[in-house]
C-alpha cells in the first residue's frame, strides 16, 4: 500500500480502511477460492481510492456556498438565479434516477453520509452502496452536464 499511496500517514489510514473492508467481508472471503487474492484486491482498491481522494482534495473544488461565505462577497442576482436553477435541476435529475441510486446519491452528496451508513440504509454491502453512488453520479453528469455548463457560462 505504501508504494501506491506514498504518504506514510495516508498509507496507515488506507490500511485501516482496507482492514475494515476485509472484516466486513470476512464470510465472503472465507468462501472465496483464493482468499489472499481477494484481500490483496481490497487493499489495492483502498489504496487507489485514497489516491483519488487526495487528488480531489488537491483540486480544491469551489462551490457557490463557499464563495458566498467569503467576507465582502455576495453573489449577485444572476449568480443566485443560476445556483437556484442548478439546484432544482440536480433535484429533478436525482428524482429521475432509479430508487436505490437516488437514495444513495442523496445520502452521500446531500447528507454527506459515509458509505457504511448508506449500505445500512439500503440494506446492501458497502461496495454495492459505493456502486449505487458512482452510477447515480455518472448518470447525473450525463443528464445535467450540458445544462450546468450552460448555467455556469452565463
Amino acid at each position: 500500500m505504501g508504494r501506491i499511496v506514498a504518504d506514510p500517514h495516508d498509507a496507515a489510514d488506507t490500511m485501516q480502511i482496507a482492514l475494515v473492508a476485509v472484516w466486513n467481508d470476512l464470510e465472503r472471503i472465507r468462501r472465496h477460492p483464493n482468499p489472499q487474492a481477494y484481500i490483496l484486491r481490497v487493499c489495492i482498491s483502498a489504496a487507489y481510492d485514497s489516491l483519488r481522494r487526495r487528488v480531489r482534495e488537491q483540486h480544491g473544488r469551489v462551490d457557490i456556498e463557499s464563495i458566498a461565505a467569503l467576507p465582502g462577497t455576495t453573489p449577485g442576482p444572476p449568480a443566485q438565479l443560476a445556483a437556484r436553477n442548478i439546484e432544482e435541476a440536480v433535484l429533478r435529475g436525482i428524482a429521475a434516477l432509479p430508487a436505490q441510486q437516488a437514495q444513495a446519491v442523496l445520502l452521500r452528496i446531500v447528507e454527506d453520509e459515509p458509505f457504511d451508513a448508506i449500505a445500512r440504509v439500503l440494506g446492501c454491502d458497502e461496495q454495492t452502496a459505493r456502486s449505487h453512488v458512482s452510477k447515480g453520479k455518472a448518470r447525473l453528469r450525463d443528464l445535467l452536464g450540458p445544462m450546468i455548463e450552460m448555467e455556469t457560462r452565463s
